[in-house]
């Protein structure tokens, strides 16, 4: 069961997934084919079941005009007969001739002859006999032509059937006259059917005189309420009413649900018309739909059936194709359990074997390659040996380097104080010489500064070699640092502070963030004894790429950048300390309007203070 399982699983098998997918469009296909056919047989149907409705009509109604003409011709016939005996007034031999008549033709259960004036001249019934009809319309009608009516009577319905009599030269001497009793029209009407369907008779009032006992008596247009064509209502019948032949309707019956109506023309000299009466065939729509859906039901099993084998004969079909795909699938599968170590091509030159050599040749490529990738694994260690004594001397010397860094730093350490000290006591010595030969009153007030000046640097050496001591980054991380640093400097010089440092950095603390330190000492110097600033802007925050950004800007006297930096250490040894820990140093000042530097370098060059 497992097997063939794993056989017809798509995600392990090409043939399976072609099988499915061929499955999947004959059933498709089948469905869409089935769906076009229901629609197209059910208005097919309709259309044929509303012509067979229509055709039925016409075959009713062509039956019962026929059958009462030959009544109404078998009156005519009589007339023709009991001409003489009406010129010669021969009464007995004319009752006589009547009753033989109606014993002849049961169906016509009273007989009269009148004369030319209306006079009844002979009767089966006596009692008539004498009476003057001339004001009926049968005889004034049955003077001209052979003519049929609908009469009534307290008890029942009869037709009323009138002839001319003539003699000789063709004038009218008389007219006879039948009354034909209802029952032999039911009888007439239960001898003929209608297929399909069943018909209805309707009189001139639109009374239903023969029809289903449900309907019978009653107006025909009360019987039933009138449908759209494709009412919802009409359950089944199709999606538009194009179909349907003008004289088809649709109508729901009393006691029935819908039901097609046909309405058959009449002949123009029909006895039908001559009474007014009207042919109506139904056929409940139930009956239709039923049998539209065993069509449907029939087809669809047959569409299923060669759905299902065609999607056997594509399987079949499909695995025998993938064949020789699954070859090639079988050997990859052996060369990766290791049994193999080339690929089984299959012969011919179809996509099966293009794949199967082109499978065989990556294959022997890959294994060359792996036998050349161990050649240089080999040749690498050798290198990795050789590149570890380099390395270990490249350490000897790095350490050698960062003594002189060391040296390096301390320099600018000196630089930034002492040079600065002696430049100052170097001034006023120059000063004081001038003052002692031009102006001696003034060399006291001078003198009192140059001591000054020595104080402070003093002052400024103890400050520098503490700070050689002492690290405040690695203390509180830059951020407070920094912090503090501007802090002094602003209760120093009387500078006004804007300083906004991100929390989230205060806690930076390694090697480089020393350096950054130093070189905020140097700016924060520079600001306090060259800028003769006002404000002082300090801010320390992350860039959207992650980097770090220090911005120090002040709204002092500026300088020109173009100028020669020659014997400027201050702006040299900056940038030497922001080449070396990687970051960007940007300078932008202008004579008047103050100066502002940025030094951007990478975060993740810092670590975070323990």
């Amino acid at each position: 069961m497992k097997a063939l399982l794993r056989r017809i699983d798509p995600r392990r098998s090409l043939a399976a997934a072609v099988g499915w997918l061929l499955v999947a469009l004959a059933m498709c296909l089948a469905l869409a084919a089935n769906l076009w056919l229901s629609s197209f047989v059910r208005s097919t149907l309709l259309e044929q079941y509303a012509r067979r409705l229509e055709a039925a009509g016409e075959h009713v109604s062509a039956e019962l005009d026929t059958a009462l003409l030959l009544r109404l011709q078998s009156v005519s016939v009589v007339a023709t007969m009991l001409s003489e005996d009406v010129q010669r007034s021969d009464r007995e031999n004319l009752k006589r001739s009547l009753q033989a008549v109606r014993r002849g033709v049961p169906d016509l259960i009273w007989l009269a002859v009148t004369d030319a004036d209306g006079f009844i001249v002979g009767a089966t019934d006596e009692n008539v006999v004498g009476q003057n009809v001339f004001q009926h319309a049968w005889m004034s009608q049955g003077l001209d032509v052979a003519w049929i009516e609908e009469g009534r009577s307290p008890r029942e319905h009869f037709l009323k059937l009138t002839a001319p009599m003539t003699n000789a030269d063709g004038a009218i001497v008389g007219v006879v006259a039948a009354q034909l009793e209802w029952r032999w029209v039911q009888a007439l009407v239960s001898s003929m059917r209608a297929s399909p369907g069943e018909w209805l008779l309707i009189d001139r009032d639109g009374i239903v005189r023969e029809g289903p006992r449900a309907l019978v008596g009653k107006r025909w247009r009360d019987v039933g309420e009138p449908l759209a064509p494709f009412d919802r209502r009409v359950a089944n019948l199709g999606n538009d009413g194009s179909d349907l032949p003008a004289r088809i309707q649709l109508r729901r019956l009393q006691g029935g649900g819908p039901h097609l109506i046909a309405t058959p023309p009449q002949a123009p000299d029909g006895t039908l018309r001559r009474l007014g009466w009207q042919v109506v065939v139904v056929q409940p729509v139930e009956s239709v739909a039923a049998f539209a859906t065993a069509i449907e039901w029939r087809i669809a099993l047959m569409l299923s059936v060669l759905g299902l084998v065609a999607a056997i004969s594509g399987v079949a079909v499909a695995r025998r194709l993938t064949r020789r795909v699954s070859v090639i699938a079988q050997s990859a599968d052996a060369v990766l359990a290791g049994s193999a170590s080339r690929i089984e091509v299959p012969t011919g030159s179809d996509e099966a074997a293009r794949l199967g050599t082109a499978l065989d040749r990556l294959l022997a490529n890959l294994q060359d390659e792996r036998d050349e990738l161990r050649r240089l694994n080999a040749a690498l260690d050798e290198r990795v040996r050789a590149r570890t004594e380099e390395i270990s001397r490249l350490a000897k010397e790095s350490r050698d380097a960062a003594v002189v860094r060391e040296r390096l730093r301390m320099a600018r350490d000196l630089h930034d104080t002492l040079a600065h000290s002696m430049m100052a006591m170097l001034t006023e010595i120059r000063v004081l010489k001038r003052i002692a030969v031009s102006r001696p009153e003034a060399l006291s007030d001078e003198l009192l500064r140059a001591e000054q000046a020595a104080r402070e640097g003093l002052s400024e050496a103890r400050l520098a070699i503490e700070a050689l001591r002492s690290n405040p980054v690695r203390d509180l991380g830059l951020g407070a640092a920094l912090a503090e640093l501007a802090k002094a400097m602003s209760e120093r010089s009387g500078i006004a502070l804007d300083c906004h440092l991100d929390p989230r950095l205060s806690g930076l603390a390694a090697e480089p963030a020393e350096t950054v330190y130093r070189m905020c000492e140097e700016m924060l110097r520079n600001v306090e004894r060259h800028a003769g600033a006002q404000l002082l802007r300090m801010r320390l925050g992350r860039c959207a790429d992650g980097s770090v950004e220090l911005e120090i800007a002040d709204d002092g006297v500026g300088f020109e950048t173009g100028a020669d930096a020659t014997g400027h250490y201050g702006l040299v040894g900056l940038a030497e300390q922001a080449e070396a820990i990687g970051a960007d140093l940007e300078i932008s000042s202008t004579p008047g309007t103050g100066t502002s530097i940025r030094l951007r370098w990478a975060r993740h060059e810092i670590a975070a203070a323990h």
